[in-house]
């Protein structure tokens, strides 16, 4: 129910700021779905949870992501070390194969390096996950970075990028306020 009120909210503020009604769409439809993570997120600190289970699951797949998008950006390079790596081991191995191995391998040590960095990251169920401060600042974070990041945007579509990444915020703290967390 938080994420249709979160939803209704951003797309009625955004139509009647900017009458776009694509853009107030869009902003409604984004600020529901990151209500809702929101909404569930505090729970990762749990290690038997659901949302922890799907959160680890997600965080792999976007470290598997990042590992192949890095490969993609530095493939020539990668290619080189390949060429030196087979040379020095005086192997005759094709540098594309010995490339795409060595970035399937950190692919693989990176998805499995998540959960142990998720459960260092959250010790103990209720701790900061729950905290109306500590999120309020980690939003405003990444609040600040999609500014900077949506620079190329024209400014409504910047605002809209805010509002749904402070819908995430909002959806923690329906969570929160669930949780009795919230005085």
């Amino acid at each position: 129910m938080g994420s249709a009120v979160v939803a209704l909210a951003v797309g009625s503020a955004v139509y009647t700021l900017v009458g776009g009604v694509a853009l107030a769409a869009v902003g409604a439809l984004g600020a529901a779905v990151t209500a809702f993570v929101g909404a569930i997120y505090p729970d990762i600190d749990h290690h038997t949870s659901v949302p922890r289970r799907k959160a680890v699951h997600g965080f792999r797949v976007l470290a598997v992501l990042g590992v192949g998008g890095l490969a993609a950006v530095n493939w020539e390079g990668l290619l080189a070390v390949a060429a030196t790596a087979a040379g020095a081991v005086g192997a005759s191995l094709p540098p594309a194969l010995v490339a795409a191995v060595l970035v399937g391998a950190c692919a693989v040590v990176v998805a499995a390096l998540v959960d142990p960095l998720v459960g260092l990251l959250t010790v103990r169920h209720r701790g900061w996950t729950h905290s109306v401060p500590i999120n309020f600042v980690l939003v405003a974070t990444l609040g600040a970075g999609v500014w900077v990041a949506t620079g190329t945007l024209a400014t409504p579509a910047r605002f809209v990028a805010v509002a749904v990444t402070g819908s995430f915020y909002l959806g923690t703290l329906v969570h929160l306020g669930l949780d009795g967390e919230i005085p």
